[in-house]
């Protein structure tokens, strides 16, 4: 009996704990309240220009968002809150970015979206534990050629930034998940991208890229593939030895001919192939049984001349499979 009652005690305590710890406070003053027991605090769109000094008392903080604001510089106050894991500064006016990494030690997730930074803050280089990187909406030209001390890094986003090449050190970053480098000017992606192995989406859209190099084959877990608005004409041939690839985005490129690596990909849901050049449509685009959806849409030569009729065969078979085919304007 005695045990029970100990284990009802321990699951409550349990239970109390979890719950404290998934609040978020949306105030100073309500945080203030119960110091020792916050964990996760919003600040967002309160016109902050620097930090309020209470929050240093909030030893336990490992959530903060601070969006949204006014803030110019890093706040390098908060180097007192040594639990801190997660650090949103979205949508703020800062452009300098300077802070001692070691203070920061145990942050995993760092987000400074669509502020004023052009250039890779160093300071980043000292996280040592840093999982996830977004500098999205930003005016960086160059990455450090030492982002691969980064090396627990999963997710890397350099979204509509002006960066115009990767440097071969960031493809020694071996935990990486997913990088976005959408909206840059980048032409060229290295050999040396076989080195990650854990790879499983690639966002490459709105570049300058005119090939790929046969290593991207060596990608055994990539599931996303998105190279819209490039200047690709054809994919490597090995492209069919991706086994994990779930779907391609190669619209607005320059393909004259459906790309036949593609057929080979059993675990294919969606292709998008819209603004394109094609004139015709592969029989073996019916034998893709994991097939969802397929978008064709301004690609004129489909439906003229001589393959017209049997291009509309095609269709009408997939759509008897229940594939959804987009080809016409919405």
């Amino acid at each position: 009996m005695k045990k029970c009652i100990l284990l009802f005690i321990v699951i409550v305590i349990s239970l109390s704990t979890k719950a404290q710890k998934n609040k978020v406070y949306t105030s100073i003053d309500e945080a203030l309240l119960n110091k020792d027991s916050v964990y996760k605090l919003n600040l967002s769109e309160q016109k902050l220009q620097s930090l309020p000094k209470e929050i240093r008392l909030f030893k336990n903080l490992e959530v903060l968002n601070l969006s949204r604001n006014k803030l110019q510089k890093f706040p390098r106050a908060l180097r007192k809150n040594k639990h801190l894991k997660e650090l949103n500064l979205n949508f703020n006016k800062i452009y300098r970015v300077r802070f001692s990494a070691r203070k920061f030690e145990r942050l995993e997730k760092l987000s400074m979206v669509e502020n004023r930074i052009n250039v890779f803050p160093n300071s980043l280089l000292g996280l040592k534990n840093l999982k996830n990187l977004n500098l999205a909406k930003n005016n960086i030209k160059k990455i450090s050629h030492n982002i691969d001390k980064l090396n627990k890094l999963e997710v890397v986003i350099f979204y509509q930034n002006k960066i115009n090449g990767i440097p071969k050190s960031f493809y020694q970053l071996r935990q990486l998940k997913e990088f976005d480098f959408y909206y840059n000017s980048i032409s060229t992606i290295d050999t040396s991208i076989k080195n990650l192995k854990k790879l499983e989406r690639i966002f490459l859209s709105f570049n300058e890229i005119k090939e790929l190099p046969n290593t991207l084959c060596e990608l055994p877990k990539l599931r996303y593939l998105y190279l819209q608005k490039n200047i690709l004409n054809s994919l490597p041939l090995c492209i069919s030895q991706l086994d994990s690839l779930e779907r391609i985005d190669i619209q607005n490129n320059e393909f004259l001919y459906f790309p036949t690596e593609i057929l080979s990909l059993n675990n294919i849901e969606e292709i998008d192939i819209s603004n394109n050049k094609l004139s015709s449509l592969p029989n073996e685009l019916l034998n893709l049984k994991n097939l969802n959806l397929l978008m064709i849409r301004d690609n004129p030569l489909l439906f003229k001349g001589l393959n017209k009729d049997r291009n509309y065969s095609i269709i009408e078979a997939l759509q008897a499979k229940k594939v959804i085919v987009k080809y016409l304007e919405d």
